[in-house]
Formats: structure tokens, C-alpha cells, sequence
């Protein structure tokens, strides 16, 4: 598809990038996306088996000891407890099965919390459910889901899908995590505050959205000629059709020009971006004709 405009001494084209970057792989990114799904390879390259394996590194990394096992032994954990055995001098750690309603022993360790400590804080990390560790980690990482609309074409977003798409219900859902690191932030940023997490989350969403036009298509590139030679040509816009147009109006047209983008025509044909300007002046011609 190839949108031709023609304004004496300017040609504007406008045309699908059918070779598109890949904005994960070809762009340096903020954020690091973890993605799994067993048909289509998505987001950025990992070794994380899982969201728990994910979700493991993350508090290991940047949450201490003290705030893990202060989190189980107040109890903020409903399905893991962190407990002293005054009658064998033990420190138990013990897990909830919700099929068998039984508590069970994970792991014991003699003598005092202190000589233990990263003993402890490393078996709670394994024995913590993905809910406990996602809050854990996000005390210290930006990390937001990443949702996928399977439905002739694909989208990704931030938010969920249910709602907003047609038989979302059925051909959408969760397929992995977008995150930043405090090191990221820190390198970003200079800082860790308030405002530098606000700034880093919305910067993780706007390499969704950016990503999310990649995967559905919204890809686009233009060529703008001057009496009859290029002057400038761009690829790789990623973003809505409307957003390029206004994009090119005021970046590369004089202002007199700037309604050429408001009388595009349509070139329907597979050879579009292979055509020089004669042959675009002859499908204009023959349009208007």
C-alpha cells in the first residue's frame, strides 16, 4: 500500500515499511522484556524459564535479607512461614498446599537467625509463591505485564486486552513481564525517587507501544520529491497512520505545503516502494483521468 500526494513542485509518498527494525533487537531499550509463548519469539532475548525464575532473580538482586525475612515472619506471606522451634533451637521455614490443606517442612536451620540469615533469605526466595515475590521486587523494580492479542494480527500492551478487543476473552492474555532495574533507573535517572519510577515506568510503556506497532504492522516510510528529485526519504516510523502524516507535515513540508498530507490517494499495488517518480506521476494521472 503506497499514499501519493502531489502539490507543484512536491511528490509526497507515503508506504508501509515491509522491512521494518525490530524495535527489541535493533533499538538499545530502557527496559529488559521477558516474554514466553510458545509459537511466536517475543520481546527481548532471556534465560528465564519462567515468571518464577524471573521473579527469583529480581528480589535476589536487589531486595536484602532483612526485608524478606521481616516480610515472612510478620506474616505478610498467607502460604509460607518463617517460625522458631524453641524445643529442637531450629528456624523453620514451612509451605501451605492448598490441594492437601496441609502446612509442610521446607527447610530447618539450627542455632540463631543471625548466623543463618542468608540461608534463610535464600529458601524463602525459593519457597515463596510469584505473588509474594512480585511484591518483593517491585519495591525496588519497575515491572508491568505484558498482555498479547492474538487476533488476525498481533497487539501488546501494558493493560488488558478484555474489554477493549473483540473476543479478547479468548485471544488474549498474559505472556510475560517489561521491568527496570534499580541499576537501570540509577543509570537513567541518576537517582532513585519518586519521580525517576514514575518517569521509568512510563518510559517501559512506551517501548510497548512502540513495540505494539512493530507486531501489528504500523510500520511506515515516505520519500518527498522536488521538482522531480528526492529530497528526503525516512523508514522506520512506528506509530498510527494519522501520527506520521502530522509528522511529516511539521518536520518535512514548507508550511504553504502541509495539506498535501490531508489529499493522499491510494497506489494499490505490490511495487510501490520500488516505483521512481514518473511512474508515481502517472498514477496520479491516470486516478485523476
Amino acid at each position: 500500500m503506497s499514499m501519493v500526494a502531489y502539490k507543484a513542485p512536491y511528490l509526497l509518498q507515503i508506504m508501509m515499511d515491509d522491512e521494518p527494525l525490530n524495535p527489541r533487537t535493533d533499538y538499545d531499550n530502557f527496559g529488559h522484556m521477558a516474554c514466553w509463548h510458545r509459537r511466536y519469539n517475543l520481546g527481548d532475548e532471556h534465560n528465564f524459564e519462567d515468571t518464577n525464575e524471573l521473579f527469583k532473580e529480581l528480589v535476589m538482586n536487589s531486595v536484602s535479607p532483612d526485608t524478606v525475612i521481616d516480610y515472612v515472619k510478620s506474616g505478610k506471606a498467607d502460604s509460607v512461614k518463617l517460625e522458631y522451634d524453641r524445643s529442637m533451637g531450629n528456624w523453620e521455614i514451612r509451605s501451605y498446599d492448598t490441594h492437601f490443606r496441609k502446612w509442610y517442612d521446607e527447610a530447618s536451620f539450627p542455632g540463631k537467625l543471625e548466623a543463618n540469615r542468608q540461608e534463610i533469605f535464600e529458601s524463602l526466595v525459593d519457597t515463596l509463591p510469584n505473588p509474594d515475590l512480585y511484591l518483593l521486587a517491585s519495591e525496588k523494580n519497575i515491572i508491568l505485564p505484558l498482555n498479547l492479542y492474538d487476533h488476525s494480527m498481533l497487539h501488546m500492551s501494558t493493560g488488558s486486552f478484555l474489554g477493549r478487543a473483540q473476543h479478547a476473552e479468548w485471544d488474549s492474555g498474559q505472556v510475560g513481564w517489561i521491568y527496570a532495574t534499580p541499576e537501570d533507573m540509577e543509570k537513567e535517572y541518576g537517582s532513585l525517587t519518586p519521580e525517576s519510577r514514575e518517569k521509568a515506568e512510563a518510559l517501559l510503556k512506551s517501548e510497548v507501544e512502540s513495540y505494539d506497532c512493530y507486531l501489528s504492522g504500523q510500520c511506515y516510510g515516505f520519500r518527498l520529491y522536488e521538482n522531480g528529485e528526492e529530497t528526503e526519504s525516512c523508514w522506520g516510523f512506528l506509530g498510527s497512520y494519522s501520527d506520521m502524516r502530522k509528522e511529516i507535515a511539521s518536520q518535512s513540508l514548507p508550511e504553504s505545503y502541509r495539506d498535501m498530507v490531508d489529499h493522499l490517494h491510494e497506489v494499490t499495488d505490490t511495487v510501490t516502494r520500488y516505483k521512481g517518480y514518473e511512474d508515481l506521476m502517472e498514477d496520479l494521472e491516470e486516478m485523476e483521468a
